[in-house]
This record gives structure tokens, C-alpha cells and sequence, in this order.
């Protein structure tokens, strides 16, 4: 009686049974470029929070925009040297008072313009020049996320920030209606780019921090987060911070987590149980900064990135309870004999969403 048994495996033999694997990926990789514009809701959210920040900054530091980034801020000309800022981003160098003026308004009305998307494909380089140009004034009040967010400014002039949730969008719908617009292939291929350098450049910022990180000695130990919490300048709210660094186990937790979550969340982002986990990691470790060390403009810009991460699905069950609730305010306010029953665009949003196929998060 003879028993028979399937060969042992070998590399020539997976070799020859998967030789168009090669073939396919390519094939895989280009429908993807081409297909569609992806992450379409995670650009436009990353659009309205980033330019919602950059505009608050600007309008929170107007009354004193003259003594840091204007004519009174004529004593950081060294730096300004050192960094050596070429045209058009030094053309605030020596600026008259009604010059800085024109220019620091602009650049409110330009991020204005940003995050209500209108005509993004014009005003994103714009945006940048002008909020570049303020900063580059003053670099050594600047923080991570000054440099963060005009690293993607760049990025953001090739993707298409206005296909959702934008007035260019409204105004397209009202002429053409619920017909999506003609998109040429180039610039199909141009907005996935930048999605694709924009979750690069994600990954290398908090891989690169992480990795910094673990090579001092407080996180070694898992004392870090105690030094800037108990500090002046990060210690916002004093109560808060003596409530969680009273606790040597929550202060490593902090520590060694913090560590953890950065270098690890670039790998976890490849699955979509293991992404999720790693963006809401990630959101509580910038709420963490924002609230307890007063930084709410580096974390809100880091954390309006992370955005394109998230599935265009995600953002629109958000986008449908956000409507029922606000619905339902709304009908309680009102009289009941104007209630009209108002149309809903969820639908077709959803319908729309298949065709991306984003990462699902």
C-alpha cells in the first residue's frame, strides 16, 4: 500500500507559482494612484482644523503682531541671518508699519478663505508664503507646530483640499449639481502624492521622536513627564500637574507610553484594528499636551494631520450624528409651524465614499 504525499515545499517552486505576484503589485499599486482621489474627508478635516488653528493664532496675536513679527521685532535680525530666508519668505525684513499691517490681515483673510475652501488650489501657496513670512520674523518663538504645519502647506498645494465639505464643492453643486466634477488623471495621481508624503512625514516625526527619545536618560527611566509638568512654562495648571505626578506609577505610565506610541505607531498603521488603536493612542497623547502643558497649537496642528488616517466612512457616520444632533436642537428651538423637512446628503456621501476605498479605520 503505497501512501502518497504532496511534495515539500521550496523556492523555486512558490517562485514559479506566484511569478505574475510582481506583475499584480505594480498593477495594484498604479489602479490605486489613478482610481480615485483618496482620503477626500480626512484632507478637507485636515483643511478646516489646521486652518482653523493657524487662524486663531494669527487673530489671538494680533494686538501684539507689531513687537514680535514686525517693525518691533527688529533685535531678532541674527537669527533671521543664521536661518537665512530667501524671497519671498524675507520680504517682511525692514517692513513699514502699514506694510506688516496689509500683509498680517491678508494672511487672516487667506486662512479664512483656507478653511471655508474656497479656491484652495490658489490659496494654499499663498497661504503658505504669507503665514511663513510672519514667522520667519521671529523663529525662536516658534514651536513644533510652526514648522509641522508649513511642512504641510506645501504638501497640501498638490492634494485636493476642496472636494469636500468646502464652498468650492457648494458652489459646484449649485451649478452643476450632485454630479461629481471632471477630475483629469494627473491630478488624481498628484492628490494621492501628497497623501501618501503627508502619512510619511507623520510616521517620521513621531518615529524620529520616539526614537530621540529613548536615548536620554529621564525616559530610560521613566521620569520624563515629571520635569515639564512641575516646570513654569509647561506647568499650566499647577493643581493638575502636582494631581498626576503625585503618583510615580502614572508618571512612568506617561513616560514609557508616550515612548511607546511613538515609535510603534508608523508599524501599527497597516492593519485596521492595529490603526486604530494607534490614532486613538495618538489623540490622547495630544490631548494630554494640549491641555496639561498648554500647547494646544502644536497638538490641535499634529493632531488635524493624523486626520487623513482616518476612513472617509468614519468621518461620515461622525458627519450624520453630528447632523441628527444638530437636527434635533434645531427642531426644539424653532416654532413647529415652520418645521420643513430639510434633504439630506448623507446618502449620496456614502455612495461617493465606496468609490475612494480608504483605509479603514
Amino acid at each position: 500500500m503505497s501512501v502518497s504525499s504532496d511534495p515539500a515545499p521550496s523556492i523555486r517552486r512558490w517562485t514559479a507559482a506566484n511569478k505574475h505576484w510582481p506583475k499584480k503589485l505594480v498593477g495594484r499599486i498604479y489602479d490605486w494612484f489613478i482610481s480615485s482621489r483618496h482620503s477626500s474627508y480626512g484632507f478637507a478635516v485636515m483643511r478646516i482644523a489646521s486652518g482653523s488653528f493657524i487662524l486663531g493664532w494669527l487673530l489671538f496675536n494680533l494686538p501684539i503682531a507689531l513687537k514680535i513679527w514686525g517693525p518691533g521685532a527688529a533685535y531678532f535680525a541674527p537669527y533671521r541671518d543664521v536661518l537665512g530666508y530667501k524671497w519671498p519668505l524675507n520680504i517682511l525684513e525692514g517692513a513699514s508699519t502699514p506694510f506688516f499691517m496689509g500683509w498680517y490681515i491678508v494672511a487672516i483673510l487667506l486662512a479664512l478663505a483656507f478653511v471655508v475652501g474656497w479656491r484652495t488650489r490658489f490659496i494654499t501657496p499663498l497661504l503658505f508664503i504669507f503665514y511663513t513670512a510672519i514667522n520667519a520674523q521671529n523663529t525662536p518663538i516658534s514651536d513644533g507646530g510652526n514648522y509641522f504645519i508649513r511642512i504641510m502647506l506645501i504638501y497640501l498645494i498638490f492634494a485636493d483640499l476642496s472636494k469636500r465639505w468646502s464652498l468650492d464643492n457648494w458652489f459646484r453643486q449649485r451649478k452643476h449639481g450632485a454630479a461629481e466634477k471632471r477630475e483629469t488623471e494627473f491630478g488624481t495621481v498628484l492628490h494621492n502624492v501628497a497623501l501618501c508624503v503627508v502619512v510619511a512625514q507623520l510616521c517620521i516625526v513621531y518615529f524620529e521622536a520616539g526614537v530621540y527619545k529613548v536615548q536620554g536618560a529621564l525616559w530610560e527611566n521613566g521620569t520624563a513627564v515629571y520635569y515639564p509638568l512641575q516646570s513654569e512654562a509647561y506647568g499650566v495648571f499647577p493643581w493638575l500637574s502636582d494631581l498626576l505626578t503625585h503618583n510615580s506609577w502614572i508618571v512612568t505610565l506617561a513616560t514609557y507610553g508616550t515612548v511607546i506610541v511613538q515609535i510603534a505607531s508608523p508599524f501599527l498603521l497597516f492593519h485596521p484594528i492595529t490603526r486604530r488603536i494607534a490614532l486613538v493612542s495618538i489623540l490622547g497623547m495630544h490631548l494630554g499636551i494640549a491641555v496639561i502643558m498648554g500647547l494646544p497649537f502644536f497638538s490641535g496642528i499634529m493632531a488635524s494631520a493624523d486626520a487623513v488616517l482616518v476612513s472617509s466612512g468614519t468621518w461620515l457616520t461622525i458627519q450624520a450624528w453630528l447632523s441628527g444632533v444638530w437636527r434635533s436642537i434645531w427642531t426644539r428651538v424653532r416654532p413647529k409651524s415652520k418645521t420643513t423637512s430639510e434633504p439630506s446628503s448623507a446618502s449620496e456621501d456614502q455612495a461617493e465614499a465606496k468609490v475612494e476605498q480608504p483605509s479603514r479605520t
